[in-house]
């Protein structure tokens, strides 16, 4: 952005360093030829002008979303899912209606709400997966209790995520 900003300037001095030379052109063809770099020189100081706007403009969306998304996470706390394994759940009082839910705490950190959603539910496993970074985390359950957590073909007790 720097580089844009420096470079835009520089057009803009060289352009106006032109057109102080026009003024002593007394020869048509030379005049012709200093006017056709004049344009040249302002149409690339318009460009990187252009392009610096379209980069604050991103800037400004980008700081929007991480202000969002800062509000946003205020409504979760990290919460254990299995043992040594965390996500982000949603607080009680902060759910407005909505559902109880988690969210990768990978993405997270990250700056972005994917939500962990619930593959299998079953009697001695439950799987999560996170659509965004394509975790998965598969937690067996002993006696109905939650045991360890495994990916894959993992047998109870073993621990891996994708």
């Amino acid at each position: 952005m720097v580089g844009e900003a420096i470079a835009g300037l520089g057009a803009v001095k060289t352009a106006f360093d032109m057109v102080k030379a026009l003024q002593n052109i007394h020869d048509i063809a030379a005049r012709d030829r200093a006017v056709i770099e004049l344009q040249k020189e302002i149409l690339t100081a318009q460009e990187a002008q252009s392009a610096l706007v379209k980069r604050v403009g991103d800037l400004e969306t980008e700081v929007t979303r991480l202000k969002n998304w800062d509000a946003d996470k205020a409504r979760y706390q990290l919460s254990e899912i299995a043992p040594g394994i965390v996500a982000l759940a949603i607080k009680d009082a902060m759910r407005n209606g909505e559902p109880f839910h988690r969210i990768c705490a990978n993405c997270a950190a990250n700056g972005k709400k994917s939500y962990l959603q619930q593959h299998v539910h079953g009697v001695r496993l439950d799987e999560f997966r996170c659509n965004e970074c394509k975790e998965v985390f598969r937690i067996y359950k002993k006696g109905g209790s939650v045991g360890a957590v495994g990916y894959g073909g993992s047998e109870p007790g073993d621990f891996m995520t994708s």
